[in-house]
């Protein structure tokens, strides 16, 4: 079935891009996050080799509609550097590398850096001529605030609260559904209910990669937001794969069928 996936999504690729290197590009990359969940997971699941549903992975829109070439192939490397750090006996000198691999990344994708490794420190939200400016006028104008009051809560912390905002609202509705279908949001949730019921150290790489690409997202004012979750479709599909064999099959073809209603209709 898994088989039947890739050859759903580089059939779809082929229809939506006209492109065979876009096709293999988005295909390979299905056909590593899928190889993550099996290596991270430390399981040869029948279910998920055998299961009708896994076909429909083929037809997530995150591996279907995107084109951007050194997007896919930084996503790619992504997928290899979790697998190698997954088999490595170096774990620290992975981690390292992981880190500033990751970071590159996540700023390419959201415009903090141009080819050729040029930083962009302009976009950063650092550099907002609103946010600085929002700060200066609550310090003026809450002068019933004692002073030292204003200095603590008006200041450049308020960056922090910024950034933590936008990597909450990376993953509001809308964006999942765009990225993934609302029937894949279904396996996804129960994937991360399931694992924190099931939480163990291990777990803690999974968090640590999503926050490295979601804080190159967050510290952006140009957001990217579909080239984010194209970095984090490893993580999405572990996920995702861990929830499917959890869900009700009929809930999840009906939503399914809903999705592709929605994503055709004019």
């Amino acid at each position: 079935m898994v088989i039947a996936a890739l050859l759903l999504s580089f059939s779809l690729n082929i229809i939506n891009h006209r492109n065979i290197l876009v096709g293999i590009l988005n295909t390979l990359l299905l056909f590593f996050s899928i190889h993550f969940y099996f290596k991270f997971s430390r399981q040869k699941s029948l279910f998920i080799k055998r299961s009708p549903l896994v076909v429909l992975i083929g037809a997530i829109p995150l591996f279907t509609r995107a084109n951007d070439i050194f997007i896919i192939f930084m996503a790619i490397g992504i997928s290899l550097l979790t697998l190698f750090h997954l088999t490595t006996k170096f774990k620290k000198i992975s981690i390292l590398i992981i880190t500033i691999y990751f970071l590159f990344a996540s700023f390419y994708a959201n415009g903090l850096i141009k080819l050729p490794f040029s930083f962009q420190t302009n976009l950063l939200i650092f550099n907002d001529d609103w946010t600085n400016l929002y700060i200066t006028q609550m310090k003026a104008e809450s002068r019933y605030v004692p002073y030292t009051i204003r200095l603590l809560l008006f200041n450049s912390s308020v960056n922090f609260y910024v950034i933590l905002s936008k990597m909450a609202g990376l993953f509001m509705l809308k964006n999942l559904y765009d990225v993934l279908l609302i029937a894949n949001i279904y396996p996804l949730v129960k994937g991360l209910t399931l694992d924190l019921k099931n939480w163990n150290k291990s777990k803690k790489l999974l968090i640590f990669c999503i926050l490295l690409v979601s804080l190159g997202m967050a510290v952006s004012r140009s957001v990217e937001v579909i080239n984010t979750f194209i970095l984090l479709s490893p993580f999405l599909i572990y996920f995702i794969l861990k929830g499917l064999n959890s869900v009700n099959k009929k809930i999840y073809l009906a939503l399914f069928l809903f999705s592709i209603a929605i994503a055709t209709s004019p």
